[in-house]
């Protein structure tokens, strides 16, 4: 049986030097499987101090926007509104 070589520092250099839409893209082809451990694997080499401050600021994001739900529901949006949204920006893209 034949041995199989992988170049990592060619596959490196390749990867390096393509523009970020053209990696994401290719990042984007991969199966779904494949992104999620590429993003569980990203995530996780993020600093933790990063993570704290990132958390804590989506923390009182949330504080901040439940805050003012409670003072002014008429901003309240339901959950079928909000999907909508979502889907409408997604099909923008």
């Amino acid at each position: 049986m034949q041995e199989l070589r992988v170049d990592f520092g060619e596959k490196l250099r390749m990867i390096r030097s393509m523009s970020t839409a053209a990696l994401t893209q290719s990042l984007f082809a991969l199966p779904v499987a494949e992104r999620v451990a590429l993003a569980d694997r990203l995530y996780a080499s993020v600093p933790e101090d990063w993570q704290k401050t990132v958390d804590q600021a989506w923390l009182e994001e949330a504080t901040r926007r439940s805050e003012e739900m409670d003072a002014d529901p008429s901003v309240e949006l339901s959950h079928e509104v909000f999907m909508a949204g979502l889907k409408i920006n997604r099909d923008r893209r």
